[in-house]
């Protein structure tokens, strides 16, 4: 199996989840979201290093996993601008890679999901992972030398589709990227990671489904590759 690089976009953490405005604790989960989204990509095998394009100095700040990470500091809006960014450091630094570009809000995803998905990628020139609802992306991957082209945004699975990214199944976890209280409920129901499910915690009342099961999974520690 190749060796690959990773890109997670993390918007700042206080502008991020808009429709999860419903809820007071929207920022606490989407940052969540985040941590227990790269703490999946940290535990998976075959992840090299983890790349991760952020406008948050705090992220920049706190940011501590058990694997190889490069934070790079977004200086365009946008974030296709900021995959971009992150992909002109992954060309330069580690080119014999294989790249994947994955959403920051994958609150139920595994270690597990991801090296599954990835070893279908590894035999398709440009991979996608369409979300749950089948419109957007979740993730998109390119084999060694083969360039990504990102077209992330609403209705972004039929564009990169056109830019000939072909259709991988992912797992259930992978595709449930979180926007929505109803997209939240989802993710409980499949388990989120310890980050999500602490800070549900703190407001049991108003947890999706009255309730809020226990983590799924235990990030592995002191891992380095």
């Amino acid at each position: 199996m190749i060796d690959w690089v990773v890109i997670v976009p993390i918007k700042r953490f206080s502008e991020g989840k808009q429709r999860l405005a419903v809820r007071q604790d929207r920022a606490a989960l989407a940052e969540a979201f985040a941590r227990d989204t790269v703490a999946a990509v940290a535990n998976a095998p075959h992840v090299r290093m983890l790349l991760v394009v952020t406008d948050d100095p705090q992220l920049v700040d706190d940011l501590r996993l058990p694997v190889a990470v490069t934070v790079v500091a977004q200086q365009v809006p946008g974030l296709n601008n900021a995959i971009s960014a992150g992909l002109r450091v992954a060309n330069d630094r580690w080119p014999d890679w294989g790249q994947a570009v994955l959403a920051g809000d994958l609150p139920a995803l595994t270690s597990e999901d991801l090296e599954r998905t990835l070893e279908i990628a590894e035999e398709i020139p440009l991979g996608l992972v369409a979300d749950a609802h089948g419109t957007g992306t979740v993730m998109i991957t390119g084999q060694p030398g083969m360039p990504l082209l990102p077209a992330f945004g609403v209705g972004s699975a039929s564009r990169h589709r056109d830019l000939g990214h072909r259709l991988l199944r992912g797992t259930e976890r992978l595709r449930r990227d979180v926007d929505t209280p109803e997209d939240l409920a989802a993710a409980v129901r499949l388990g989120v990671g310890p980050h999500t499910a602490e800070v549900l915690a703190r407001e049991p009342a108003r947890a999706p489904l009255g309730a809020v099961p226990e983590p799924v999974r235990s990030p592995r520690s002191g891992r380095r590759l």
